[in-house]
């Protein structure tokens, strides 16, 4: 919140908080709006709703035939350890988490037997490299590498890989904008994990997407999404408005 709320700043949006981090207001055509990055004009309620429930958002990604992992949202425990059978190292997720909360990578029936199976979705484990397609309005606005080294602790080293626009894969392109149309969401981000063999499944659908690293990354060119998404939906966006 703080980039879009310096970002508005340096815009002529005169920015104030209302809420400390969470929400202020900015006067466009002399009329005040609101900024609150978790609630934006941007996206569907109903698509936020789906994409936040990783289940909901493997079973649309199936239903339209997207390169999704092998998953499972057992009900009970037998169904579980028949998944962890079948694919020998899972990752269990609480359905409605995010970023690297209470993530457990399984490999035994003793691990798997402590959790409330019913409050996590099941993936396949895949070992690979995890990009990120930022979606605003249509297109493709940056690309970055996360590199998570080899834990998903919440402590984990992180760096992020910003990619020049030549190198982006134009087939995930396609895949972003089609998945963003597909929820009804405006802004973005789609992640993707690459095996070994160069086989890209999705990973996530996020659509609170941090802002941090487009501005900072460790490696590669910036973007300045705080300005792009502040002019997409509130200055360009109120050319839509009614103010008649």
């Amino acid at each position: 919140m703080t980039l879009l709320f310096n970002a508005a700043y340096e815009m002529g949006l005169r920015p104030a908080w209302i809420v400390p981090d969470s929400l202020f207001l900015i006067f466009v055509n002399g009329r005040e709006e609101y900024v609150h990055f978790g609630r934006s004009p941007s996206n569907s309620d109903v698509g936020v709703s789906l994409a936040k429930n990783k289940y909901l958002t493997r079973m649309i990604l199936k239903r339209n035939g997207e390169r999704n992992i092998p998953f499972a949202h057992p009900m009970f425990l037998d169904d579980a350890l028949a998944f962890l059978v079948a694919h020998r190292k899972i990752v269990a997720k609480p359905l409605r988490g995010s970023g690297a909360h209470d993530i457990h990578i399984i490999t035994t029936t003793a691990q798997l037997r402590r959790l409330p199976v019913r409050e996590y979705i099941l993936e396949k484990y895949i070992a690979g490299r995890e990009m990120r397609y930022l979606v605003l309005n249509g297109a493709v606005i940056a690309v970055h590498e996360s590199e998570y080294g080899g834990s998903v602790a919440e402590d984990r080293p992180l760096r992020r890989i910003s990619y020049p626009r030549g190198s982006w894969d134009h087939r995930l392109i396609s895949d972003s904008l089609r998945i963003a149309n597909m929820f009804g969401l405006r802004f973005t981000a789609i992640d993707y994990l690459t095996d070994i063999a160069g086989h890209s499944y999705v990973l996530e659908v996020n659509t609170m997407p941090g802002l941090k690293w487009f501005h900072a990354p460790t490696l590669g060119p910036v973007v300045d999404v705080a300005y792009l998404f502040l002019k997409a939906f509130y200055l360009e966006g109120s050319k839509a408005k009614s103010y008649h």
